[in-house]
């Protein structure tokens, strides 16, 4: 992996020596009369980057960020100076730097059926078992299992030393330690990477994907809340160390001109980005007019992903809107939580990260090294998907991992004659076809 390329400029004090990257989330941690803000500079009226850092001291701001494949900055200006860096003509725009976090009221379980004596010896974990939802969506009875495929978990971190995950590695771009400390102390990231990769390994909980690379961007707080510039720092970091899949279980009630463009261009560069529709609730399966969908699952260069329960329900939390794309499931899951232990928790986190691992299982088959395919594969997803409320509040409807992996390539659909699905899934078909056979030659001579 290449090293990202990024500066960090003035007003952190002793994070700026040790390079820290990205800033403390909370605005009240800023004197009380400055903002936090994006800055756009004007297309082809400054000198690079240089020229608006200028712009930003002459008003008193500080330049807290800038990015290694975006156009514009992240500072921390006074609230008197505003006005003026908004009405210079080199400035495009400026736009307050939102807060974002975990969806809705995130309240995990810790039964002791999941959980051993002695967290730390790895040999008292309890026997593996997936989760329902693993066996739900057809994860446990496919081949591929996501090798080589690298997945960015944008969230609180994941904890590096859990006996049922192992992690490639990470970044942290929050006020909570050092860029190299993407460890999790809440416990959100750590649940929702297990989903996505937990190992196969005999131990706990196994994910949808076992073999993927998992990378631990730390763009929220040990309290679980952000900023959206420590989200784009995120993005740009899986851009610049291609980082195929960015899963994103959080939301934030505004829409961000500044995110959305990073999207865009992590987009149009290869990745795959996957969100959480958010936990905000519905009226019901046939709510189609509702939109309670949080920023950026609305994005649509972002795949929105939805959640339903052990019944086949939509789950009553589950935001919708007209940008879902996908369901999942979301109700009682069971995944990793930090301390080396197990928890059972629900969301639409919960949801997002099981079409995550589906995604890198895909990827997986596809031939390209790194970012580019991300159009195959969300089309496989989405054309494959299984229809289980039949109304808008699934989108194109279940994530079914065996019909994904039988797609086409490159044009997703349900796989003809033999339908979608893996060779186990295909040889079971093949099977029926001639048993019907031979039932039907022996209805004509009976």
């Amino acid at each position: 992996m290449k090293c990202s390329r990024r500066r960090v400029l003035g007003g952190i004090g002793a994070g700026a020596v040790a390079g820290l990257v990205g800033t403390p989330a909370s605005a009240t941690e800023f004197e009380p009369d400055t903002e936090r803000v994006f800055v756009h500079p004007e297309a082809g009226l400054l000198d690079g980057l240089g020229d608006l850092f200028d712009l930003v001291d002459a008003v008193g701001g500080t330049t807290l960020l800038e990015f290694d494949n975006f156009e514009f900055v992240v500072a921390e200006v006074p609230s008197a100076g505003l006005e003026e860096l908004r009405r210079d003509d080199r400035v495009a725009f400026v736009e307050d730097d939102d807060e974002t976090g975990i969806p809705g009221d995130w309240s995990p379980s810790l039964p002791d059926l999941l959980n051993p004596p002695d967290g730390s010896d790895c040999a008292t974990h309890p026997d593996q078992r997936p989760s329902w939802g693993v066996e739900r969506i057809g994860a446990d009875g496919v081949d591929p299992n996501g090798a080589g495929v690298d997945v960015g978990i944008l969230d609180t971190g994941i904890q590096s030393g859990h006996c049922s995950l192992s992690v490639a590695g990470g970044r942290n771009f929050t006020g909570d330690g050092p860029p190299g400390d993407y460890e999790d102390r809440h416990g959100h990231g750590t649940h929702v990477a297990g989903i996505v990769g937990a190992l196969d390994n005999d131990r706990g909980v196994v994910g949808v994907a076992p073999d993927v690379n998992l990378h631990a961007v730390k763009v929220l707080n040990d309290d679980g809340s952000g900023r959206y510039s420590q989200l784009v720092a995120g993005i740009d970091w899986c851009m610049s160390n291609d980082i195929e899949l960015i899963s994103m279980s959080l939301g934030g009630e505004s829409e961000s001109s500044s995110l959305a463009r990073a999207i865009d261009k992590a987009h149009s560069a290869g990745h795959l980005l996957l969100c959480a529709a958010g936990n905000e609730g519905n009226d019901g399966p046939n709510s189609c007019g509702a939109e309670t969908m949080t920023f950026p699952a609305t994005h649509e260069n972002v795949v929105a992903v939805t959640a339903m329960d052990e019944d086949d329900r939509l789950a009553s939390y589950s935001s919708v809107g007209s940008a879902v794309d996908l369901l999942a499931p979301g109700t009682n899951v069971n995944s990793t939580t930090v301390d080396n232990r197990y928890a059972q928790a629900s969301g639409t986190s919960m949801a997002c990260p099981f079409v995550t691992g589906v995604a890198a299982l895909v990827w997986e088959t596809r031939e390209e090294a790194g970012p580019g395919p991300n159009a195959s594969v969300s089309a496989a997803l989405t054309e494959s998907a299984e229809t289980v409320l039949g109304t808008c509040a699934e989108g194109d409807g279940l994530v079914n991992a065996p019909r994904a992996l039988g797609a086409d390539p490159t044009v997703a659909g349900d796989g003809g004659l033999l339908g979608g699905g893996g060779p186990l899934a295909i040889l079971e078909r093949i099977v029926d076809l001639i048993v019907g056979f031979f039932e039907w030659l022996w209805g004509l001579f009976a």
